[in-house]
Order: structure tokens, then sequence, then C-alpha cells
């Protein structure tokens, strides 16, 4: 919308332009032919010696004159105007609009039962985490960051903490938590919004057929994994997760270590 107002002001000036110039040009044509007939009705008076001829030209000369003057007091008055309706505020004008739009769904969302919880729909309208559909959407609507409100509503502090899952390493069963969708379908498609933020918590049993939105397991085998990370105090697939996590998704390392959710010492270097 921004990019469409800067482009759209240009081409308005310009319209507004041409237009006043096709104004003046017409009355500056008419206003000289107008003289000319004045003209010519003065030499024919002059030739045939009738001074009603005379009289009559000097009688259009005011009109032709007062019709010239309101044509250029007429677009000077236009451009005036196109000029004081053309302001530089503070903030563009497409940026207070979409401050309003942003405003208003923000106060359709607060008028339902779960708040900023609540997801739209296709049909405009907006249903809570107990309506049908509710889990599809909250999967495949993209956050609007690590603060998102379905992140922090239950007071966690962002997406980091909200999705994090304590159960790091599990041997058995892959992790599950808040941001694990029930239906593993849905972690497979490329717009799982919460990827970023619980990605690292999948062992590798969710790194092949299911999590295909997660960035590629970087191993073919756990004999891939650098020397710096192969720490005898964890089991194998915990330093291949470890690794993975320090590689693919250092800034949920930091963030979680932020919260003392994860060891500081927990990549080797502190690059990663």
């Amino acid at each position: 919308m921004e990019l469409a107002g800067t482009l759209a002001m240009p081409s308005f000036e310009t319209s507004g332009n041409d237009l006043l110039g096709y104004v003046a040009g017409i009355g500056v044509v008419l206003g000289v032919l107008a003289l000319i007939i004045v003209g010519g009705r003065m030499i024919h008076a002059n030739f045939t010696g009738d001074p009603w001829i005379a009289a009559r030209g000097m009688a259009d000369l005011p009109y032709i004159v007062l019709a010239l003057v309101l044509i250029v007091a007429s677009g000077s008055l236009t451009a005036m105007l196109f000029q004081g309706s053309y302001h530089d505020p503070e903030e563009d004008v497409s940026a207070s609009i979409q401050e309003l739009v942003q405003r208003q769904t923000r106060e359709e969302r607060e008028s339902t039962e779960c708040g900023q919880r609540a997801l739209r729909t296709d049909n405009g309208n907006y249903i809570c985490p107990d309506d049908d559909g509710y889990e599809e959407l909250n999967h495949t609507v993209p956050l609007s960051g690590p603060d998102d409100p379905r992140c922090t509503f239950d007071g966690a502090e962002d997406c980091y903490d909200y999705c994090f899952v304590r159960t790091f390493g599990a041997f058995s069963n892959p992790p599950s938590g808040p941001c694990t969708p029930d239906d593993e379908d849905l972690m497979e498609a490329s717009n799982w919004s919460f990827a970023p933020y619980h990605c690292p918590n999948l062992n590798s049993a969710w790194w092949g057929d299911r999590g295909k939105a997660c960035k590629d397991n970087p191993l073919d085998d756990p004999g891939d994994i650098p020397e710096e990370y192969l720490d005898g105090r964890f089991l194998p697939h915990e330093n291949e997760q470890r690794y993975y996590a320090c590689t693919q998704y250092p800034q949920w390392v930091r963030s979680n270590q932020d919260k003392r959710e994860v060891y500081i010492n927990f990549c080797p270097s502190d690059d990663d």
C-alpha cells in the first residue's frame, strides 16, 4: 500500500499539471482568436467607414479580456489548491491507513472470547482455540515474530519460551509441546509457523518424513559429527541433536541460553 501511494502521487501531480496546461492553452488560443476577430472588425470598419462595426468590436473587447483573466485566475487558483492539498506529514498517509487497519483488527480480535489469540479465517470470521479448525490455522498463519500474542498469552515471554520443550534429547518418542501440532501432517508444510522456535526441540526421529518444514538434518550418520561435539557426557543421539541445534538454529540456542533453559556451553564455539 505504501509503495502504491508513493507511485500514485507523482502520477496524480503529472496528470493535474497536464490538465491545467490544456485548459490554459485552450484559453490562450480562444483569446488570440477573439482578439484577431476584434482586430479584423476594427480594420474592416476603418476601410468601410462604418462606425457601428468598430463599436461592436469595442463592445466585445471587455468580455474577451474578462474571459482571459478568468481563465488565468482559475488555473492559478486550481494550482494553488492542488499545492495546498499536498502536504508532507511526519507519518506517511499509507502508514496511517495501515496503522488504522491494524488497530481495527486488534479491536475485533479483543472482542472475541480469547482476545488476541483469535485467528481470522478466510471468510473473515475470528475463531478461538476451542473452535474447529483452529489448530490448522494456528500452525499455518504466519507469526508476527517471537512476541506474537499466540506465544505470550499464558505468561511466556516469547515464542522461544513458549515452544521450548524441557525433555530435550528424549530417546523414545519425539518431544511434544504447545507448538507441536497434533496432526503431524501440519509439520510437513513449509508454512509451519513455529518451525524456527520448535524444530531444535525435535529429536532425530522427526527429522525425516515428519517435520519437513525444519531445516534438513545436516548429518548422514552420527559419525559425521565434528569432534568438538562428541561429548562423552551425552548419548550419541543427544550429541547429534545438539550439533543440529547449534548449526541450524543458533538463535534458538542464544534465546534459550538467556532464559537459562540451555546451558552456556551448549555449543562448543562462542560463534555458534
